[in-house]
């Protein structure tokens, strides 16, 4: 009896451990909830209204898809000014965060549990830090997908914003370190020559968001990528490296490694 109780409290263990660091929440994952497929009003707003997995091989969308079910699992969707939460605003704002990683191991923001959301209200990108809770206004995120090659999408600049913050404030680093340190070495280099060009909101680098800069690049990455190449092709190729995907396809990675 006592070995018993011994190996159920060494099986719970290990499971706890397993949960943790493939970030499954311990009920959810004993409940199966994460292994439930998409139904299909959030595959069709899939289908129909993220050009990123329309694209997709049809092996890839499954992953995809299961990526998000993993994602809306893990999250609380709070209504901030009694907007009422609908599937489509779930799934694509899962999505959103699922394609920046999507070819590097998955990850689901663990640091932030809540995703906030409101009509209209004006997202400020420095509580992400204070409140550990991640802002969607609808109406400015629903006008970022309008077009996917204006250079605007407050969805991936948010969710880009989240995860500079995770890589800093987690235990285990997201990107590799030369990486992530080559990337903001050509990021300073070109901050600082936009700074004494007079034109910046900034009068010294110090004083530079980097967090929300490297968010920008991110929502530039994806929205613009030939003119994002075409100007700074180094800094490109670093978060393409970063990322591991390139929407112009010059670059190719295989393993989903972090």
């Amino acid at each position: 009896m006592q070995f018993l109780i011994l190996l159920t409290i060494f099986c719970l263990f290990r499971m706890l451990k397993y949960c943790k660091r493939n970030e499954y929440h311990f009920w959810e994952y004993i409940t199966f909830r994460y292994f439930v497929p998409l139904n299909d009003e959030r595959r069709r707003t899939l289908d129909t209204q993220f050009p990123y997995y329309i694209k997709m091989n049809e092996k890839d969308k499954e992953e995809f898809r299961n990526r998000v079910q993993h994602f809306i699992t893990n999250k609380q969707f709070e209504s901030v000014d009694n907007i009422v939460i609908t599937e489509e605003m779930q799934v694509m704002i899962a999505a959103t965060a699922v394609q920046i990683l999507f070819k590097r191991k998955a990850y689901y923001f663990s640091k932030f549990d809540t995703i906030l959301i409101s009509k209209d209200f004006s997202v400020q990108l420095d509580r992400l830090r204070t409140n550990r809770s991640i802002q969607i206004s609808w109406d400015e995120f629903k006008q970022g997908y309008k077009s996917i090659i204006d250079g605007y999408n407050p969805g991936i600049k948010i969710m880009a914003m989240a995860l500079d913050l995770e890589h800093q404030l987690g235990n285990n680093a997201l990107f590799s370190e030369s990486t992530y340190k080559e990337f903001n070495r050509l990021y300073k280099q070109e901050a600082e020559k936009y700074i004494l060009s007079g034109k910046s909101k900034y009068d010294s680098y110090n004083k530079v968001d980097r967090s929300e800069y490297f968010a920008i690049a991110v929502e530039y990455f994806f929205e613009r990528p030939e003119h994002f190449q075409a100007n700074q092709p180094a800094m490109y190729l670093a978060l393409s490296k970063l990322l591991r995907q390139d929407p112009l396809g010059m670059y190719t990675y295989k393993a989903k490694v972090f």
